[in-house]
């Protein structure tokens, strides 16, 4: 009896084995020739399918968006980066040009020259500023 259960539990794995290995190839067939469309159990959930089907479609669109989306951002911060340094060197030349030995130089080629003498402050009561608003 032993020995008959065990033959039983062999005959049984060699079966299931050989289903599973002529289960694989008629599958793949099937979708490979589209015959696994037509069975009911598709037909019956096609919205489903479709719908799944939409939702991939989406996803690769979603990636690209995406891609573009970084590559234009990598894009822009190279574009800022080169402002930026354009504006540190306009800044610097400007800073160059606004010293007063810089301004003195630049007016002593016209004939011009600094003022050794410092300003008057003139200062008006309310009265006399009134009077030469008159």
């Amino acid at each position: 009896m032993r020995t008959n259960v065990k033959q039983k539990v062999q005959e049984g794995a060699a079966k299931r084995k050989g289903k599973a290995g002529k289960g694989l190839p008629r599958a793949l067939a099937g979708v490979l020739n589209g015959s696994f469309l037509t069975r009911e159990q598709v037909l019956a959930n096609m919205s489903f399918i479709l719908f799944v089907a939409a939702l991939m479609l989406v996803y690769i669109g979603y990636g690209y968006y995406t891609e573009r989306t970084v590559r234009e951002l990598h894009r822009t911060d190279s574009e800022l980066k080169e402002l930026r340094s354009e504006y540190i060197s306009v800044r610097s030349r400007l800073d160059q040009t606004e010293q007063q030995s810089q301004v003195a130089a630049d007016i002593a080629d016209m004939g011009l020259r600094e003022s050794r003498v410092p300003p008057l402050r003139i200062t008006l009561d309310n009265d006399e500023y009134r009077a030469l608003n008159e």
